[in-house]
């Protein structure tokens, strides 16, 4: 394997609307992060992905482009984005943006040539299709609620939206259309961006059939994953867009690839696949089954065997990117862990369970402090598309009113979205002015300053995590090594080694409430992490504590 420049990252994901705000009027800015960049730094983190900061009508924050070269003034200029490149070049830090080029916003120029012109080269640039005897050509449904097509007034045409009516998708069987986004993409890599994030990359090939499916729900819908999610055709595309653009850049490249078969994982990470490495939505989303509603958290089997799974597969051909929160998940200790046991303990073992997982950690801003979901009385109070399509299809399965506002409550992606915790003060810390949402109320026992005060404090064992990740001895053990399952056999510790020819490095998690015994197969050298102050070890009996991790090298007999 050829080494990259990004093998040794660690992502820090910011979502600016809510990361920091320099001009006090609510919303978090490009120099917020420019202001920050040394927190970062210390962090340990070396790459920082950003959320949308392009012009945008904000429909669904951003990920709505209606002009990929200018910057929204909500964020700044672009001269704050140059400044902002600069900035974290001189701090040994790469810039990720989010490159999303499955659809723009209907303000975009393309779409309102379109519409001016039907018949026009740029109508060629969208999906337009004929309505079928007064209704949309199919019954697709979107992928947040209602029909996938909107109609074009005064005629029987209708275009694609897989999101929200003001997104319509884009054509990539049209070369031309491709040449202006490969034209884009290079514009930014040019600018010295280190890559992107690739933002709904599997849904650019349609079938081209466009077929219908036998509704699944009373509205008459279908979700038609298998029209417009991985269909075959689209490594074509993939790969001709890499070529173009990704490759001669020697750009870091992350899919956001939720359908695709973990059997697929070659084609797109392997050393000459379509990206530098994908997501690994497996043990986040992969096992999640949205018709169980009464389910409030995983097992820790699902988990585990979710996980192994693809790490075992992925490692035959290159590296996924491992996180437990994102811009568009609930907040991990709600997530993952029992209400009554969100603490240090169980917050620093979810950091370590996937921290050294053969691949790419991600952090998100607000995790490495704790921060939790900001669950609301009223739907009223979200103001999420997304959001209020899990409510309406809680609704429509015969949940009442509370019980959808209380699935909400634990599944909406709004949560991660609510201002950063700086401080105690008024807002968090987070703007001078009233924020564009609402601060979650626990921001003054949770929030960065506290914690950078504490020794025992979630923020100051992500810093231990990223600096034994990063550590000279070991970087390269947990950068290339071999993932191996360990202690399988138990059911509620989630083990695995790291393994190089020099040397074997065990990660043991006791994701459970209780403490556990565990009969070691082999001795212990040196313990390199461990989130309690003590280890109790009586022989090769190892006795954790509940949520207790242990990071230890072992003696080499194997």
């Amino acid at each position: 394997m050829r080494k990259k420049w990004w093998h040794d990252g660690i992502v820090y994901q910011i979502y600016p609307k809510s990361f920091y705000d320099t001009n006090g009027d609510g919303y978090g800015d490009i120099q917020g992060i420019i202001n920050r960049l040394d927190y970062i730094k210390d962090l340990g983190v070396n790459i920082i992905w950003i959320s949308p900061v392009y012009q945008s009508p904000m429909v669904d924050h951003g990920y709505d482009i209606s002009d990929y070269y200018e910057i929204d003034p909500m964020f700044g200029t672009m001269k704050d984005m140059d400044q902002l490149i600069e900035e974290a070049d001189k701090r040994g830090i790469k810039i990720l943006m989010d490159l999303v080029i499955n659809h723009t916003s209907d303000q975009h120029e393309w779409f309102l040539r379109a519409m001016e012109d039907l018949e026009g080269p740029y109508a060629d640039y969208y999906i337009i299709k004929e309505g079928n005897g007064g209704n949309p050509p199919n019954n697709w449904r979107s992928i947040f609620g209602g029909s996938a097509w909107e109609k074009i007034e005064g005629t029987n045409k209708y275009y694609l939206h897989l999101f929200t009516k003001e997104q319509p998708d884009l054509n990539w069987e049209n070369e031309k259309l491709r040449e202006e986004l490969y034209k884009m993409v290079n514009y930014w890599l040019d600018k010295g961006i280190g890559g992107f994030r690739v933002d709904a990359i599997t849904h650019i090939k349609k079938h081209p059939s466009f077929e219908g499916r036998p509704a699944d729900r009373e509205d008459g819908l279908v979700n038609a994953w298998d029209m417009y999610a991985n269909v075959p055709g689209i490594e074509v595309f993939l790969n001709e867009l890499k070529e173009r653009t990704f490759l001669p850049h020697d750009a870091m490249t992350v899919g956001e690839a939720m359908s695709l078969d973990v059997n697929c994982l070659s084609n797109y990470i392997k050393e000459d696949g379509f990206f530098s490495t994908v997501f690994d939505f497996s043990y986040n989303e992969g096992i999640e089954d949205e018709a169980s509603y009464e389910k409030q958290q995983y097992s820790v089997k699902e988990i585990k065997e979710a996980m192994f799974t693809y790490q075992l597969e992925a490692q035959k051909y290159g590296f996924v990117s491992e996180f437990i929160e994102n811009h568009d998940q609930p907040r991990a200790l709600n997530k993952f862990i029992p209400k009554e046991n969100r603490n240090f303990y169980s917050g620093s073992m979810l950091g370590t369970m996937y921290f050294y997982l053969r691949g790419i950690p991600f952090l998100y801003q607000g995790q490495e402090i704790g921060m939790m979901n900001y669950e609301k009385k009223s739907i009223d109070e979200y103001v999420d598309v997304s959001t209020f399509e899990i409510y309406e299809k809680a609704l429509l399965d015969g949940l009442s009113q509370v019980e959808a506002l209380n699935l909400v409550n634990r599944r909406s992606r709004e949560h991660a979205r609510t201002p950063m915790q700086w401080d105690a003060s008024e807002y968090s810390g987070f703007s001078g002015g009233k924020p564009w949402f609402p601060v979650n109320p626990d921001y003054t026992m949770i929030n960065v300053a506290s914690q950078l005060q504490e020794e025992q404090s979630l923020l100051s064992y992500y810093k231990k995590l990223t600096r034994l990740r990063n550590s000279t001895e070991y970087k390269n053990l947990f950068i290339y090594g071999e993932f191996k399952p360990a202690y399988t056999e138990m059911e509620n510790i989630i083990g695995y080694e790291r393994v190089d020819k020099d040397m074997r490095v065990l990660i043991l998690n006791n994701y459970d409430s209780h403490g556990t015994r565990i009969e070691l197969k082999d001795g212990i050298q040196k313990i390199l992490l461990n989130n309690y102050d003590i280890l109790t070890m009586d022989g090769n009996i190892l006795e954790l504590q509940p949520y207790q991790s242990v990071v230890c090298k072992l003696k080499r007999s194997r």
